[in-house]
């Protein structure tokens, strides 16, 4: 085990940089779906961004989740990109935030994402807002009047069959 030291925000963290480079499973590999390619593809262009998170042994392609959400729900509207990074070690103080590299930046010691480490670990979130930039056709996500109005149709359908 070579745990390193920093301080930041006036915090102290101890970190396990080569266990967390070295820690791969189901919960961390790359994810295909297109709103996550998007966000690595945000955070590949961030070069001082990734330069932070390999200092902590971390491969900014193996988020343990990333969540995502459209803000209008259409072809020109921001996502809003949470991606979730474990790292083996601890956080001395409390939890904080600061933005850096245009994005926030958090420390939190828990978070309800789903993972399957062992040993004390703590997670840091890189959050923003970003605009689409695959080159593919952008698949929106469902609204929620489409969903009621999905969940009507079903509804009558289910009503139909329940009648005879």
């Amino acid at each position: 085990m070579s745990l390193q030291t920093i301080e930041i925000k006036s915090e102290k963290i101890t970190f396990d940089k080569e266990k967390t480079k070295a820690y791969r499973t189901d919960f961390n590999k790359p994810c295909d779906c297109q709103d996550c390619r998007n966000y690595y593809k945000h955070i590949e262009r961030n070069k001082e961004l990734v330069e932070f998170l390999n200092n902590f042994g971390i491969d900014y392609n193996c988020t343990e989740e990333v969540f995502s959400w459209d803000w209008e729900n259409d072809n020109n509207s921001l996502i809003h990109h949470e991606g979730y990074y474990g790292v083996f070690g601890k956080i001395e103080g409390e939890e904080f935030e600061f933005e850096k590299f245009g994005v926030k930046i958090t420390f939190q010691k828990g978070a309800s994402v789903p993972c399957d480490r062992t040993g004390e670990y703590f997670w840091i979130c890189i959050e923003g807002d970003f605009p689409y930039i695959l080159e593919e056709e952008r698949d929106l996500p469902i609204t929620f009047s489409q969903r009621v109005q999905k969940l009507n149709v079903i509804g009558k359908i289910k009503a139909i069959f329940n009648k005879k």
